[in-house]
């Protein structure tokens, strides 16, 4: 008695895992060996969100700027620049984004996605770096200056690269 072809090349569901895998991310480019942050794609999220907490414990609030993501440690201060139109904001980490989202490297809220003019296309491409050690303010200059080369070291005669800020995800418990 042969199985039917479906139930042949139907799929086992797994079985429940009791250990906590870590996810894997999707791709994300260095901008420039210069040039501190990470490109890729953002999206945002909003009502469907409203009032619950967040990975830090704080309620998300659509009119904040805060963000999601998986690339930087919570509460990390973040420039956000949109390519294509170069607005930027500046947003602090306080939520994790989900797994599936591999693709991704930030989930804005809603407040920074309608300055960034990014609501009706729904996911744009961003350079995203975190802010210079002592950004005084969160001007547009601030947050355009997150993407300057860093100045080069007083050994430039050492024949030593930069090392480039490593972005593991910090897995919070």
């Amino acid at each position: 008695s042969a199985k039917p072809a479906a139930a042949r090349h139907a799929k086992k569901s797994p079985l429940p895992s009791t250990r906590r895998v870590a996810p894997v991310f999707g791709q994300a480019d260095l901008i420039d060996e210069n040039e501190p942050g990470l490109r890729g794609h953002a999206s945002f999220y909003g009502h469907g969100f409203q009032g619950r907490k967040t990975a830090t414990g704080e309620i998300f609030d659509v009119r904040l700027f805060t963000a999601a993501s998986n690339r930087f440690p919570l509460g990390t201060m973040l420039a956000v620049r949109r390519v294509d139109n170069d607005r930027c904001a500046i947003v602090k980490v306080n939520d994790r984004m989900h797994p599936k989202h591999r693709k991704r490297i930030i989930d804005v809220s809603l407040g920074v996605a309608e300055y960034l003019n990014m609501v009706r296309a729904g996911v744009v491409f961003v350079s995203v770096a975190p802010l210079k050690k002592g950004s005084p303010d969160r001007s547009s200059a601030t947050c355009r200056a997150a993407f300057e080369p860093e100045p080069e070291s007083e050994c430039a005669s050492c024949g030593q690269q930069p090392k480039l800020p490593e972005f593991l995800p910090a897995f919070d418990g």
